[in-house]
Formats: structure tokens, sequence, C-alpha cells
């Protein structure tokens, strides 16, 4: 609704003028938002001369007539409506009760003379953002406009924020000193001040998000929202709305109008992860935004302009995707320009220590006594292959924090595979009697799934005995078994 937008001030009367140059009346980021503007005025000249006045701060359109400004609305979204209540065709406060019905996200500010302010007083009652009494200085045009672009921004951000903490859980930080990674922080040190399209591409897991993250922090949109999307999460026929947007009554459950998650990055960066899941219908038209800055909602007839950055990952072969028709190869080669490759867990060993201890100080487990690794318990992490790479190696870690009644956790915490179980104690030679006895144990217990009876009989002891032993076990290494 109009008045979605909630007021910054009081009404126009007690307005302060300041001059451009005062204090609060324009900040870069203010500046760096541009939003579209509808002004209905009936009198030309002086519509002409606020569009040019204002050029600086959005995109304008200006009508003389509501029939005008319906057929413009029923076009293209704005954000903004200046409407002059007495119009040779009728009353503005038609058009601003037509767009409260509609549902639609757009601030509309009521121009007024003397005579008609009680019905402007009135509008804002019933929905407008605000009113600005005639003649109107430019002034307090941009004051208006500068306010509403800030409660823009803040909402844009609160719809970003949303979203990232669907995706909670992502560090922040690329753990590491191996070469490979050294060239990641290298290439994200080179392109984050750019606003060249990223593609990063790596295996699932291997942290593609948490170094998007990085490219938009390093760069000069770190200030603007991050927008995180899923494309292989998005319904199939849901995904175009979500994207691009969509006005009332679209399609059947279209009951108010939806900005689209590209409009909510605007100023910052919108990330689309698995990008090599989106329907070839929605790549064409995301080329458009690639090439042009222009989208266009669901329902819409004229495109709005976005400014938003744009980072894609993926953890298939794009390349092999486009030569089997499945990807688009003009949206590949544009999304190319600069990739980053992120190297699977198993391809750089030595920064598994670094990123699992991290990983232990990270995970947040109330009443968890763990606070290091055994170099035997570091022994297997390193000996295994990981293929669910720093996302499976979290959930490894997040466990043993749970098992783990002590303050450094064994291999038995672990509860790693078996088969990485027999080449770690290839590696691990126990220091006492008992800790090789507790290593046989556990091998028996995982090669047999568990089978007390199979597990005594493969060792050579009796039932009773494995129940004697288990029994002098920590229950953490117990309950991995």
């Amino acid at each position: 609704m109009a008045h979605r937008l909630h007021k910054g001030s009081a009404a126009g009367t007690g307005r302060a003028a300041g001059g451009r140059g005062s204090p609060g009346a324009q900040c870069p980021d203010m500046a760096a938002r541009r939003i579209n503007l509808l002004i209905v005025e009936d009198e030309q000249q002086l519509a002409r001369l606020w569009s040019n006045e204002l050029a600086h701060k959005a995109d304008i359109t200006a009508v003389h007539t509501l029939e005008d400004a319906r057929r413009r609305m029923r076009a293209a979204p704005f954000d903004v409506v200046f409407l002059d209540l007495r119009l040779p065709d009728g009353d503005g406060l038609d058009l601003l009760r037509e767009i409260n019905e509609r549902n639609e996200d757009t601030a509309v500010v009521i121009l007024t003379g003397n005579a008609d302010l009680d019905s402007a007083i009135g509008a804002v009652r019933y929905g407008a953002y605000d009113y600005l009494r005639k003649p109107s200085s430019l002034v307090e045009m941009e004051q208006v406009l500068d306010r509403i672009i800030q409660q823009m921004r803040l909402r844009d951000e609160n719809e970003a924020l949303r979203r990232q903490l669907l995706s909670h859980g992502i560090s922040d930080a690329l753990v590491g000193s191996s070469p490979a990674m050294e060239n990641v922080r290298r290439l994200i040190a080179r392109v984050a001040p750019t606003n060249t399209v990223v593609l990063v591409t790596g295996e699932t897991g291997t942290g593609k998000e948490v170094a998007s993250r990085l490219i938009h922090s390093q760069s000069m949109r770190k200030d603007g929202p991050f927008v995180p999307v899923n494309c292989a999460a998005m319904p199939r026929e849901l995904a175009e709305s979500e994207l691009f947007g969509h006005r009332k009554g679209a399609f059947t459950s279209a009951d108010r109008d939806h900005r689209g998650l590209i409009l909510a990055a605007t100023g910052g960066t919108l990330f689309l992860d698995e990008i090599g899941d989106l329907a070839l219908d929605l790549q064409a038209k995301f080329l458009r935004v690639l090439e042009s800055g222009e989208a266009r909602r669901v329902g819409d007839d004229e495109p709005y302009r976005t400014d938003a950055r744009i980072i894609a990952a993926t953890n298939r072969d794009l390349r092999a995707e486009t030569a089997a028709g499945r990807f688009r190869q003009d949206l590949y080669y544009r999304l190319s320009a600069f990739e980053i490759h992120m190297p699977a867990l198993r391809e750089i060993p030595e920064d598994i220590a670094p990123i699992a201890v991290h990983l232990l100080a990270a995970v947040n487990v109330p009443g968890a006594r763990a606070r290091r690794f055994s170099e035997a318990a570091l022994t297997a992490l390193r000996s295994y292959s990981w293929p669910g790479n720093v996302r499976e190696l979290r959930n490894v870690v997040e466990r043993a924090k749970i098992l783990c009644d002590g303050e450094e956790i064994m291999p038995q915490h672990l509860n790693l595979p078996a088969a990485c179980g027999a080449r770690v104690a290839e590696h691990v030679v126990p220091s006492t009697i008992a800790e090789m006895e507790r290593v046989m144990i556990e091998r028996a217990m995982r090669m047999h799934g568990g089978n007390k009876r199979a597990a005594a009989a493969a060792l050579g002891i009796s039932l009773r005995t494995l129940y004697n032993r288990l029994k002098t076990m920590p229950s953490a290494a117990r309950a991995a078994l």
C-alpha cells in the first residue's frame, strides 16, 4: 500500500527548508539509489521544471492527466508518485484510492494548493506518504525524496537480512594458507572493487557463498544489501516472480505487488547460487538484466532499471552444460568474464587442520567442553576424502563437539566412515596398550555395523569381555559406535 513507507516527519507544513548542501539533504548512499518517479501535474511548464531539476535523483516520467497516469502505471512500476489533486479529468484522490486498492508498493506524495489543504491532510490519512503545498520548492521535493529513498533502502536491507537468515551458519572467512587458497584471496582482492560480473565455481560445500560475501564486503557496495538466491531451491513456477517481481493479478495467487529480489538487491549484490539450475527461459530474461540493467515484472508491459552487482555460483561444468544445450552459451560467456574456482578440500590437505580448528571455535554448541583436536583426530581428518568438502567438515566438527566429554577431540568422536578408519590406522600409532585396544574395538565394531557378537568373534574375545571393555570407554566414544 502507499503508506507502507512510514512517514519520516510531520506533514509538509512543518518541514524545514534547508539548501541542497544542508546536512541530511543528501548522502552518497542515497544518491546512489535511483528511483522511478511519476509526476502527475496538469501545469506542463511546472512539470517540465521539476523533471529537469530532479533528474539527478530519479528516472522521471511526467504526465498531465489521470488517464495518462493510469496508463503509465499499468505499463510499469513506480517507486514514487507526485500527485496533483486537481486535474483536468478528475480528482487525484481517485488515483490514490486505486493505488491503495491494488496494494502497490508506491509512495504517493500529494501536491496541493492552500484551498485543498484539508483534502491533502485527509489523503495522508488514506495512505498518502506525505503532502507538499504548492508552489513547492525544489529543496522540499528533494528532502521528501531523500526520506523515501532512505526508507526504501532500509526495506531492501531488511529483505536481504531475511534471506541471509535462511542461509545462516555461513562463515565469513576463507581459512587456509595453501597456494590454491592464496590464489582465491588474490582474485577476490582484484575483482572486488569493480562492478564486473563474477562466476564462482567449485564442488558443493567448497565455500562459494563465503567467497561471494567477501567480494561484496570488499567492494564499494559493502553498505548495500547482499541478497542470496538459491536457484535450485526456487519452485519452477514461482522463480520468475521471485526474481523479477510481479504485479497484483498477474496470476491466480498474486494478491499484491511484489518487487522481486533483483530490485531488493539495488545498490548491493545479488548472489545467484546454483545458477546452472535456472530454467532456459529465465536464463534469457536474466541475460537482459546483465546486458542492459533492465528487467520486467510479471504482468508489466514496461521494464524497470536496476543497479545490482551480479555474482553467480555453480557446482556444474557450465561449458559442458552449454554444449549439451542445457545452458545458454551467450549467458555463459557473459558470466564467465571473471571466474574464481574454489578448490575441493581433498585438493588442499594442508588446510584441513586449520579449517577444522576454525570451525571448532566457530560452531556454537551450548555446554560443550571441547577446545582442541588430538593429533590422532587431526590425522584422521587429513586422511578422509571429504566428498562434502567444508560443509561436511563443519557437520563432523559439530557432532564431535557434542560427543566429546573432555577438552580434546579424539578420532572416535569424529565418527568418520570405516574406510577412513582403516586408512587412519596405518598412520596412527597408539601410545598405550589401552589406546591400541580401544582402536581395535572401534575398528571391529564399525566393520560389523555395530554387531557386538560379530565384533567379539573377530577380535577373538568373548561377548562378555567386549561388554566389559566397552564399559571402560568414554560414553561419547560408545555413542559413536
